[in-house]
């Protein structure tokens, strides 16, 4: 009903109405824009589903159109939004379009102190790594991971929408950023610099993973070379077990006297010169 009162092409109705379908665009006409943009969800550190909010921009009239679930954390962030908006300074003009900004800006800020706190993070792993790289957790790696895909999905939608707000602006009246051009260049200025310090700092966690992975592989060969020694040495020592433990009739060394002490001090003596060889060669450091 709220729809039909504000008496919008069909096609605007048709997008508003199915919002499991929304996906980052902008559509303008000459009286009327809509923008959907894509925003965090209340808690980032959580796997949740894609959120995204429509900003319907006439010249006189800002409505936003979400999904948001009801509940605690939803309203915390309601709360946040209106403090935000509550305050003068943050609105660069007394209309739609200076409304607009002011809530785009909220919701980048959003987004940006996002990214800070991955990249404090993964500084704070990077010293855990250097200081004791035998106990660090690597499921920390993989969370901060995960949620920075997370964020760096959202900095990219919301740059891409800012980008086409800006585009849009010349062919609508549901546009003016005129009389705030210079809010409009700062959160253009704000989304881009999210995007480019997200990237970084999924380089930096790359780095990280690819440390653990070279410790992890550096382990591995470790071991097999520590198993490739003992076999080493025990090769021959089986070889001479193999040979005295064949049934044949005429083996002189098996009826000397002291013959299996002799043969258990060889074995000794042989183990113990490939065990210096191999220390020498450096294959034990």
């Amino acid at each position: 009903d709220f729809l039909q009162q504000l008496r919008l092409p069909p096609f605007f109705v048709s997008i508003l109405s199915e919002p499991s379908n929304w996906t980052s665009e902008v559509v303008a006409l000459k009286q009327v824009s809509l923008a959907i943009f894509q925003i965090l969800p209340t808690d980032p550190n959580e796997t949740v589903e894609i959120t995204h909010v429509a900003l319907l921009s006439m010249p006189r009239l800002l409505v936003t159109f979400h999904t948001f679930p009801q509940n605690n954390d939803a309203e915390g962030l309601y709360q946040l939004e209106w403090q935000y908006m509550k305050q003068r300074e943050r609105v660069p003009e007394p209309s739609s379009s200076g409304l607009l900004l002011a809530w785009l800006q909220f919701h980048v800020r959003r987004t940006a102190r996002a990214i800070r706190e991955l990249r404090l993070a993964t500084v704070e792993m990077d010293q855990a790594m250097d200081s004791d790289f035998a106990n660090f957790d690597f499921e920390q790696l993989v969370e901060a991971k995960n949620c920075l895909l997370a964020v760096v999905a959202v900095a990219e939608e919301q740059n891409g929408t800012i980008e086409a707000l800006a585009v849009a602006e010349q062919s609508t009246e549901g546009l003016d950023f005129a009389n705030c051009r210079g809010a409009f260049s700062m959160l253009q200025a704000n989304s881009s610099s999210n995007e480019r310090l997200s990237a970084r700092v999924d380089k930096h966690l790359n780095e990280l993973r690819e440390r653990v992975m070279a410790h992890r592989e550096d382990t591995l060969n470790q071991r097999l070379a520590l198993l490739t020694i003992l076999s080493a040495i025990f090769m021959p020592l089986t070889l001479l077990s193999g040979i005295w433990g064949m049934n044949f009739e005429n083996m002189p060394e098996l009826a000397m006297h002291g013959a299996y002490q002799k043969a258990l001090f060889g074995m000794f003596a042989l183990a113990l010169c490939m065990v210096y060889s191999f220390h020498r060669a450096g294959w034990s450091s």
